[in-house]
């Protein structure tokens, strides 16, 4: 799937309808029929919309920010400030929707949920740059206007990235609409694929935290330290009024408190005639030499400093840093 855009044409796109100035008594001429009678004419620019025409749209970035439904105690909070901002102050950014091809006289949100929701709240209309766009245009623009804000913590991205992947885009236009490279993809999806989505509906996005704590957290689980249940249980437990960084914060501690008080080593075995026991001071393994499990020994005796050197290069491709 194409994006038909590239940043410097979607970017311009947005900047030309915030300068346009269409003739006096004209509506937008992008518009579906119908949608012409919710708003006056003029739609290249910044227009006054009422938030109720405003329904969600796309792959979901800020995970406890929703145009419907209960959102969490942290973004209700947020959301609050941001409405007394408006109403003291204006709102200074305007949000960006799209005509709605289903629902007549109504609009699509591509980015600006806070702001909406902020607005609805104070009782006033949102300002907002309404643009024609298709599906990939307008994810190009959601994920340019996350880039340059840089508000979204290092979970809610990795959350973003697989809604859009969820959606039947290609690794290449998630790089793409989240201006990140092929390796930082590969370690937002380890995040999601390692810790389970319940988990981290239980945290919270941490906009304190960022890509190490969260990796910490990938590999107990990859490791079998803990699962899911055992981690919501720990979570359950934290008190109502914890921030989201709280919450991880807390459950590593607990997950590091239970390790140290467990036995000094533990032993797994991922394969019939294959032990890993694993201490706090080294890993080893021993594979029994014998009956069946002789020809993999031998085989695996044959090829280990290879399998080493690339786990190794894997280790280092997911975690630059280290």
């Amino acid at each position: 799937m194409a994006m038909g855009k590239n940043k410097t044409g979607i970017m311009a796109a947005i900047t030309a309808a915030a300068e346009a100035k269409p003739a006096a008594g004209r509506a937008h001429h992008s518009l579906p029929k119908g949608t012409i009678g919710s708003v006056r004419a003029g739609l290249g620019g910044i227009q006054d919309i009422d938030t109720n025409l405003i329904l969600a749209w796309g792959p979901k970035d800020r995970m406890d920010v929703e145009l419907t439904g209960v959102n969490s105690d942290e973004a209700q909070d947020s959301i609050a400030e941001l409405a007394e901002s408006i109403r003291d102050s204006g709102q200074q950014v305007p949000v960006l929707l799209r005509p709605s091809t289903t629902e007549d006289g109504h609009f699509e949100v591509v980015y600006g949920r806070r702001r909406i929701l902020a607005c609805k709240q104070a009782g006033l209309p949102v300002k907002a740059l309404i643009r024609t766009m298709d599906d990939s245009q307008a994810l190009m623009a959601k994920g340019l206007e996350n880039a340059g804000r840089a508000e979204l913590s290092f979970y809610e991205r990795a959350r973003f990235a697989l809604s859009i992947g969820g959606q039947g885009y290609e690794r290449a236009e998630i790089m793409q609409a989240l201006a990140i490279s092929k390796n930082t993809l590969s370690q937002l999806e380890r995040i999601t694929r390692l810790v389970p989505a319940e988990v981290g509906d239980a945290i919270g996005p941490a906009p304190g935290s960022g890509r190490p704590k969260w990796m910490s957290l990938a590999q107990v689980f990859e490791r079998g330290v803990i699962d899911g249940k055992s981690a919501i249980g720990i979570l359950g437990r934290f008190p109502a009024d914890a921030t989201s960084d709280e919450r991880l914060d807390g459950l590593l501690r607990e997950i590091s408190r239970r390790g140290a008080r467990s036995s000094e080593a533990a032993e797994t075995t991922p394969v019939p005639g294959v032990t890993i026991r694993s201490a706090r001071s080294s890993i080893t393994m021993s594979v029994k030499r014998a009956g069946v499990n002789r020809a993999f020994s031998d085989w695996l005796d044959g090829n280990l400093e290879e399998l080493i050197r690339e786990s190794y290069e894997r280790f280092r491709s997911e975690n630059p840093e280290a």
